[in-house]
């Protein structure tokens, strides 16, 4: 009897493994696009400091609308 190389069970054990290493080369990049995200908002949220400053002073925001929506 001859043996398939590529049987049922050895192509859903190739597409397994096919599917973890395409997530986790995912969630590599993932989290590099996050880090510079990040990094670039730090800079932009310190500039809202002063916004947010003066409608606790004056307790009006003056119809401000933010340009950054941080989370």
């Amino acid at each position: 009897m001859k043996r398939l190389v590529l049987s049922e069970r050895n192509l859903v054990v190739v597409l397994f493994v096919m599917v973890l290493v395409i997530f986790s080369l995912a969630q590599e990049d993932t989290k590099k696009i996050e880090k510079l995200y990040l990094d670039t908002n730090s800079s932009s949220a310190s500039s809202l400091t002063p916004i947010d400053n003066e409608i606790e002073k004056t307790g009006k925001d003056k119809n401000i609308i933010p340009v950054v929506q941080v989370r």
